[in-house]
């Protein structure tokens, strides 16, 4: 009879993962005021800019704690091009408008086989001296397929997690591209 293992150890809650994740996203951000910045990666920002300051998002969805998660991807994609500081000449305010999950995909058998997670954003920099506006997009629209496990809950969630975290990360790449290249 074969043995069976398992990486994961008992006892350990399935949240703690995720619980995790958003401490270190947290955690991050708590350390992104320190000014760190990328040399040789410098571009042309809307306005001039070299400093920015980006605010936690806020979450105007019914999906609890991604804004954490967002505001550290696009953290860590903009300081290869300005300075990140809490007090800068101009700031990034972001905000999540949309969250949404569907079926992408059924078996043969009709059973749901992939979600596509989709993601709406509101993005403005504005000048912190008098709030003008140096770029704005109110509909910014991404999504991700992922994989859904029927007989593991926990599976299926962390595949969320991980589409929401690409999401992210694709999302925070393509704005910073479009602001530089004043688009």
């Amino acid at each position: 009879m074969p043995l069976k293992s398992s990486c994961a150890p008992r006892g350990v809650d399935a949240g703690a993962g995720r619980r995790l994740l958003f401490f270190l996203a947290a955690l991050s951000l708590l350390f992104s005021g320190c000014a760190y910045h990328v040399a040789g990666k410098a571009g042309k920002m809307p306005g001039g800019i070299t400093r920015l300051s980006i605010p936690m998002f806020t979450n105007s969805t019914r999906k609890p704690d991604i804004e954490a998660v967002l505001t550290n991807t696009f953290i860590n994609e903009f300081i290869t091009t300005v300075t990140v500081v809490s007090d800068a000449d101009a700031v990034m305010q972001g905000n999540i408008i949309g969250y949404d999950i569907k079926t992408a995909s059924y078996t043969g058998a009709d059973v749901t086989q992939e979600y596509r997670l989709t993601v709406v954003y509101s993005i403005r920099i504005y000048l912190a001296s008098d709030g003008t506006t140096l770029w704005e997009d109110g509909n910014i629209t991404d999504y991700e397929d992922y994989k859904v496990n029927p007989n593991d809950v926990s599976a299926t969630k962390e595949a969320e997690a991980v589409a929401f975290l690409k999401i992210s990360k694709d999302t925070s790449r393509l704005i910073k591209e479009r602001m530089l290249e004043n688009f």
